[in-house]
């Protein structure tokens, strides 16, 4: 997808551009789309078109261990499953707008579930004003964690993943608070019970979280790059 080929006038962040449709088939996987590294949960063989899934392993139990959720994209059908059930789990009502992971069609026929990547070094936190420290990060499992309380919807958090990462902090329907901030479900994360595919998993960080948060349109290009070689 080279920006010769995008409509006039639209951009990657305009929902038209995103035209991208719903997933036919998806048989490989996708190479690093953000510094030429790893993302979220799928890497190629260096000098090889064959995806490699990461070693992780869905557990049943509650997370003990910083983790985060890890994708397989060759295995997303886009049903939508993991949104509703996220949206049910935090506020009992399938009200998707709350939903902590997205999931972004594009075409050629690629889903992109989308969700926060436990950035070790957290830019979401740091640019919290420090009068405010609405945010935090959970020492067992490593997630991101909002007082929406204390929030007062000043959006540095939202801007600090915009900037660099995936972009997954939004304002909230009433524009209060940031909504979006992945906190794992107390460390048995709904979603990845809910994939009937099998497209998410939890897995140990054993790197730099950052260098999974890249944004679903940089993976979606990546990953059609590599299975259409557009």
């Amino acid at each position: 997808m080279s920006d010769d080929k995008k409509p006039e006038g639209l951009t990657e962040q305009d929902p038209r551009y995103m035209f991208f449709t719903r997933r036919e088939f998806v048989v490989g996987a996708v190479a690093g789309a953000a510094a030429g590294t790893v993302i979220t949960g799928v890497a190629m063989k260096s000098g090889s078109n064959v995806p490699v899934k990461s070693e992780g392993v869905v557990s049943e139990k509650k997370i003990k261990v910083p983790s985060y959720i890890a994708v397989d994209y060759a295995k997303c059908s886009g049903c939508r499953n993991c949104e509703v059930e996220c949206a049910l789990f935090h506020d009992k009502q399938p009200d998707l707008y709350k939903s902590r992971i997205k999931t972004y069609y594009f075409n050629p026929p690629v889903d992109i579930p989308s969700l926060c990547a436990k950035c070790s070094d957290s830019p979401c936190i740091k640019a919290c004003p420090e009068k405010v420290q609405a945010l935090s990060k959970d020492k067992t499992t490593g997630a991101v964690l909002i007082d929406e309380k204390k929030c007062i919807g000043c959006w540095a958090c939202s801007e600090a993943c915009a900037k660099d990462r995936a972009n997954v902090i939004r304002k909230s329907k009433d524009e209060k608070v940031a909504v979006g901030i992945c906190d794992l479900c107390g460390g048995d994360p709904s979603c990845v019970k809910a994939c009937r595919e099998g497209a998410l998993s939890i897995v140990p960080v054993y790197q730099d979280g950052k260098y999974f948060a890249a944004k679903p349109a940089d993976i979606a290009r990546a990953v059609a790059k590599n299975l259409y070689r557009v």
